[in-house]
């Protein structure tokens, strides 16, 4: 059985990078057959950069016989109304990050899934890559001891330093939990299991934004949409998680990702890239420096631990849409599936929702911890 067809709809920025990745690293699982995009001469540069076989309208993508999986890579507004008719059409959908904008959007998305006998697959897809699957092995092979705490920090100056467009990015189904959240609320429920509770605070740095790309350098727009979060979350095994992200933050020394245990620490690497090693530090560590204090001085740091998995490059995209394929094809279960997505989506929303009434928000979902 030769790769499946897919089609992709939306061709701004994150496409390139999905195109490029299923075709040099994911060739054995899928076929870019055709793109679409609102713009039409903007999906034909993609069809003719690439040399994609069909540059075409949406409905018309849908309608293909040929394409049995479509890549939604839409703004998050379109997301929604997009994957319905994806889904409606008789095709297996794999979706960008965020799945919906409401958790009531994502479970009758899901309803119509089911109805039709289709898959749904929703980014990020980036725990699959080397560095989160070492990370969960190290967990599991108790190198940390117990886990007790998270601290995570997404500090960012926001978009426009480098997107062209910035503004879909603060407006609504924008701002940094939306955007990059994901990637870290992702990583830590495949390698915890369930959030149960969350609290948040929240505000906004701008009330307008500065365009610093060369093509629109010095434009301002408005913001609509709350660039700082700061979060708990309590998960349903225990783990306390402190978690701050941001579109605010010109510079921050605050620890990326790290993850503290009964005996160590454990520094995950960036969760938005496939590839990357993560650290250790042992509490033999600190302990040696009272029994030991002369030979303590060269043993402070934290150790790089060699990746357990192939890194096929850091930032990447499509490892999910192959696995799924895999997975459809085989009759097993999807990892970068819509349980996920829609358990993520509501700690994002949960933590909009308890900041907007400065009370905590209970989960009403759940997520097994992700078994490599």
């Amino acid at each position: 059985m030769g790769p499946m067809k897919v089609g992709i709809i939306g061709c701004g920025v994150i496409s390139k990078t999905y195109i490029k990745d299923l075709r040099n690293l994911f060739f054995l699982e899928t076929k870019v057959q055709a793109v679409s995009d609102l713009d039409l001469e903007r999906a034909k540069a993609a069809a003719d950069q690439f040399s994609i076989p069909k540059a075409c309208t949406i409905d018309e993508i849908l309608a293909d016989p040929e394409v049995e999986l479509i890549i939604n890579l839409t703004p998050p507004l379109a997301h929604t109304e997009i994957n319905r008719r994806i889904l409606a059409a008789g095709k297996h959908l794999f979706c960008e990050k965020p799945f919906a904008l409401t958790l009531e959007e994502a479970r009758e998305t899901v309803e119509i899934a089911r109805r039709n006998g289709r898959r749904i697959g929703c980014a990020p897809d980036t725990f699959l890559g080397s560095a989160q699957t070492t990370c969960r092995k190290l967990l599991r092979q108790g190198w940390i001891g117990k886990p007790l705490y998270v601290n995570a920090n997404m500090m960012s100056s926001g978009v426009e330093i480098w997107h062209p467009s910035p503004e879909s990015f603060y407006q609504k189904g924008g701002g940094p939990l939306y955007d990059m959240g994901e990637y870290y609320l992702s990583a830590m429920v495949t390698m915890f299991g369930s959030a149960k509770q969350v609290i948040a605070l929240s505000d906004k740095g701008y009330k307008e934004r500065t365009i610093y790309t060369k093509q629109r350098f010095g434009h301002k727009f408005p913001v609509s949409v709350d660039t700082f979060y700061a979060l708990l979350i309590r998960m349903s095994c225990g783990i306390i998680i402190t978690m701050n992200i941001s579109f605010d933050i010109w510079k921050s020394s605050l620890p990326l990702f790290e993850i503290y245990g009964t005996d160590g620490s454990l520094m995950v690497p960036d969760p938005n890239m496939y590839g990357g090693s993560p650290k250790v530090y042992r509490r033999e560590q600190t302990l040696k420096k009272v029994f030991a204090p002369d030979e303590a001085a060269d043993d402070e740091e934290a150790n790089t631990i060699p990746e357990l998995s192939q890194n096929v490059g850091t930032f990447l995209r499509g490892m999910g849409v192959a696995d799924m394929v895999r997975a459809i094809r085989n009759n097993t279960d999807h990892a970068a599936n819509e349980r996920l997505a829609i358990h993520v989506l509501e700690i994002i929303t949960g933590a909009m929702k308890a900041a907007a009434d400065g009370r905590p928000y209970n989960m009403t979902t759940e997520y097994e911890p992700y078994r490599d």
